[in-house]
């Protein structure tokens, strides 16, 4: 009696442990998208585990809209801690929506200044990606450097661009079109352009499955292609193609969500996802670069873009934010 006496004592001490457990809330919920890396997500388990006896629970969504919608539902009783992935453009609609808390991660002194989006860091940059053009460099031994050069008529219809309706991709290399040549500009050069064009997929994977199968030579897609080749495939056929030295920057963003029940730590895994550590194994992990000045790359980096300037800050957020429907309107006119 004894014995099983002590083996329910045991049992029933396991039991209010785990329920202690769940309810101090020691498990972090972050809500991401689905490509999220594997290799980022085991490390932040890892390290909540270790330092903070912490379980890390990753909920994954198809795409970010589909997260945000989820995020305004549950507003009044959020079901997540930390989110990762949402946009700079994001940051908009969630200070209208008030959905976040702000924080200052404690070495955002190291993040690159031409990415920080928002001063009052609502969201904080984690990682970008060039919007670039990639090219097959066995099909075009000698590409256009300039945009000039890719709308002039010579080049014919060698181009794929994810449609920028249903495109992140092709909607980035629109606004860096409006960045670069202005509101009374970007049409025009899009005007030149549309002869070169071969198709316009709804989607990147569409839009880069053509390219890969040779059909064209050139497609616009991200400044790390070449890397993902030369790692899977350990080819240097394709090439990154940065256009007069400039490109639209992918900056996304992380935020606390508001009301969760774990602020603290997911204020410190804000602050892990800033940590050198992580921000140098999400370059081949997400092919996105790191937006800390001081994170080294992979020698693999070698192969993508280097941009000198990017074009973001060349348009405010708010304007993108209020005017794309209409810029988007005029560009569809153009396109027809």
């Amino acid at each position: 009696m004894k014995r099983y006496s002590a083996v329910f004592i045991s049992v029933l001490l396991i039991v209010v442990l785990l329920f202690s457990f769940v309810a101090n809330g020691k498990e972090l919920v972050i809500y991401s998208y689905d490509s999220f890396g594997q290799t980022l997500m085991e490390m932040m388990e890892q390290h909540f585990e270790k330092e903070y006896d912490s379980k890390v629970r990753f909920v994954l969504f198809e795409d970010t809209g589909a997260m945000y919608t989820r995020l305004v539902l549950e507003k009044d009783k959020p079901k997540a801690d930390l989110v990762i992935g949402l946009d700079e453009v994001y940051v908009i609609d969630a200070k209208a929506d008030d959905l976040f808390t702000a924080y200052r991660p404690k070495e955002a002194d190291k993040i690159r200044e031409e990415l920080v989006f928002d001063e009052d860091f609502y969201m904080t940059p984690y990682d970008f990606g060039y919007i670039t053009f990639n090219y097959d460099s066995q099909l075009l031994p000698n590409p256009p450097k300039t945009h000039k050069a890719l709308a002039d008529s010579s080049l014919g219809k060698k181009i794929i661009i994810p449609n920028p309706t249903t495109s992140s991709p092709g909607q980035a290399f629109l606004l860096s079109t409006i960045a670069y040549f202005g509101e009374d500009g970007y049409l025009d050069f899009w005007k030149e352009l549309k002869k070169n064009i071969l198709v316009m997929p709804s989607s990147w994977s569409i839009a880069y499955g053509i390219y890969s199968n040779g059909e064209a030579p050139i497609v616009l897609s991200y400044g790390t292609s070449p890397v993902f080749h030369l790692l899977d495939e350990n080819t240097e056929r394709y090439q990154a193609l940065v256009l007069d030295g400039v490109a639209w920057a992918q900056i996304e963003g992380a935020a606390i969500v508001k009301g969760g029940k774990n602020h603290e730590l997911a204020k410190a895994a804000l602050d892990y996802l800033i940590s050198v550590q992580m921000q140098e194994a999400l370059t081949e992990s997400q092919f996105m670069y790191p937006v800390r000045i001081d994170a080294k790359l992979p020698e693999s980096f070698r192969i993508a873009a280097h941009v000198p300037e990017i074009l973001n800050p060349r348009i405010d957020l708010k304007d993108v934010h209020d005017k794309l429907g209409t810029w988007i309107k005029d560009w569809e006119n153009v396109m027809r």
